[in-house]
């Protein structure tokens, strides 16, 4: 059951009194229990120790790296499970935060004009970026974010186009779903709006990343990920992706991760965005992302 973020009204049993005397024990109790029972309704906050898991709705991107280990470390700590019920994607599951349908939303991108008006509570709870992927043989060694556009709206459609090999370029995406912050980022930020050229379109990451390690003139964009294997990222606008140009957003596909909750947060939603960018969280974090903290 989903709880409002507002703090219940107390109901004092010792302050009831019958008429020149305190109630008995018995009335007391039915009193008390009446009180508890008023303060479990949908309009209150749960009480604090309540091990009631909150629920989480948004981006894949945090919902399928940090969230589980975030929520197994805040259970340790004496909090909550944190149980991600919809991956609906950064625009949907801010919907259903606002409707009250979950406690915490997932963005994998900076709210919106139109999300900010609704005067939620959020947090940045570390920084991504898209990287640029092609195969390790293919000579060219950087590009523009105009040419990317080119490249992924069709208006290039050869390697050699930029100096490269005279080979046609194999675009490859992840699942071009509406509403994804993933996908929405790179649409707004690097096509400026225009639709996506025909691409192989994959379900995860993972799968992207390995076509483009077998295949040696793909074309490929997706989250930064540590550590890949088989696959080179390219530098966008003369800057590569690392951790200081991502935090500083000198990287051109600089994004933030944000965690968001209907209004200022008390109860286990607070404090688990405390655990979050505690020291212990931001290391968790800095597995998959780049933390806001630097973690020692």
């Amino acid at each position: 059951m989903l709880h409002s973020l507002h703090s219940p009204a107390i109901l004092s049993v010792s302050n009831l009194q019958t008429p020149g005397a305190r109630l008995g024990a018995r009335s007391r109790a039915w009193v008390l229990g009446l009180a508890l029972l008023l303060g479990s309704g949908p309009g209150c906050q749960r009480p604090a120790g309540s091990h009631t898991p909150l629920v989480y709705a948004g981006s894949g991107s945090i919902g399928d790296t940090v969230l589980s280990p975030l929520s197994e470390g805040f259970v340790r700590r004496g909090g909550p499970p944190v149980e991600a019920k919809h991956y609906v994607g950064s625009a949907e599951g801010f919907k259903l935060l606002m409707e009250g349908r979950a406690d915490v939303s997932g963005l994998a991108r900076s709210l919106r004009s139109t999300e900010k008006a609704r005067h939620p509570y959020y947090v940045i709870i570390g920084y991504a970026a898209l990287a640029v992927y092609v195969h390790p043989d293919n000579p060219v060694t950087a590009l523009s974010r105009a040419q990317l556009k080119a490249f992924f709206t069709g208006q290039l459609k050869n390697w050699k186009d930029v100096g490269g090999l005279d080979a046609p370029v194999e675009l490859v995406t992840v699942k071009l779903s509406t509403g994804s912050g993933t996908t929405d980022f790179f649409r707004e930020t690097v096509l400026e709006g225009a639709p996506f050229a025909p691409t192989h379109a994959f379900e995860h990451p993972r799968e992207v990343r390995s076509y483009v390690a077998s295949h040696p003139h793909a074309l490929a964009w997706g989250t930064l990920a540590p550590d890949v294997q088989g696959v080179r990222v390219l530098p966008l606008d003369g800057v590569a992706p690392g951790p200081e140009s991502i935090r500083t957003a000198d990287y051109p596909l600089s994004r933030p991760m944000v965690l968001a909750a209907r209004g200022v947060p008390d109860g286990p939603l607070k404090d688990f965005l405390d655990y979050v960018m505690s020291p212990e969280g931001q290391a968790i974090v800095a597995r998959s992302f780049i933390p806001v903290r630097e973690v020692h």
